[in-house]
């Protein structure tokens, strides 16, 4: 199926909440992420923090992107399928460094070649916004996103931390590539 990148509005707020639950229950659960955690997550309260983070104003050369099917599929709208977002990484004093800072697509759309437009996607954001390397964290368990990065050209740097996300905290390694 063919597949729109564009940037996220406001209105992508609650698609993105419903993915970014139901893409972490299906990455992270079996022991990745506490399962506690996992099920006390909601799409609302995600949708609620994905809206207030697209209604104010964006931090310089950052983007968030959607990804849905070229081809209207309900009635005559557009389904979000996932979602991504760029900017410059969040350590160090580099400005030539841009970060991955996510990529979400709904379970039901993964292999479906959501994933990998958006990922392109996002490395045009970062090309863009004129970053001439890039850096991702990923849990260092999650085969399957790292599998998909390494498709991609990241190699694993070998740099591990352990950092709360979104109140969890989790292991992570970093991944890093060069934007042409």
């Amino acid at each position: 199926m063919p597949w729109n990148v564009r940037r996220a509005t406001p209105a992508d707020a609650d698609a993105m909440g419903l993915i970014h639950v139901e893409a972490w229950r299906a990455a992270y659960g079996g022991g990745l992420m506490p399962a506690d955690y996992l099920e006390s997550i909601t799409p609302e309260t995600r949708a609620t923090m994905w809206r207030h983070a697209l209604n104010r104003p964006r931090p310089e050369r950052s983007t968030t992107l959607v990804v849905e099917p070229s081809t209207r599929i309900v009635g005559n709208a557009f389904v979000v399928v996932g979602f991504s977002m760029v900017g410059r990484m969040d350590e160090g004093e580099d400005a030539g460094i841009g970060e991955l800072y996510v990529i979400n697509v709904a379970p039901t759309e993964w292999g479906s070649g959501a994933g990998q437009r958006l990922h392109d996607g996002a490395l045009v954001a970062l090309e863009d916004a004129n970053f001439s390397s890039a850096v991702l964290w990923v849990h260092p368990d999650n085969a399957r996103a790292r599998a998909f990065y390494e498709r991609n050209g990241w190699t694993s740097d070998d740099v591990t931390r352990r950092e709360t996300v979104l109140g969890v905290e989790v292991p992570e390694i970093r991944y890093s590539i060069r934007i042409s």
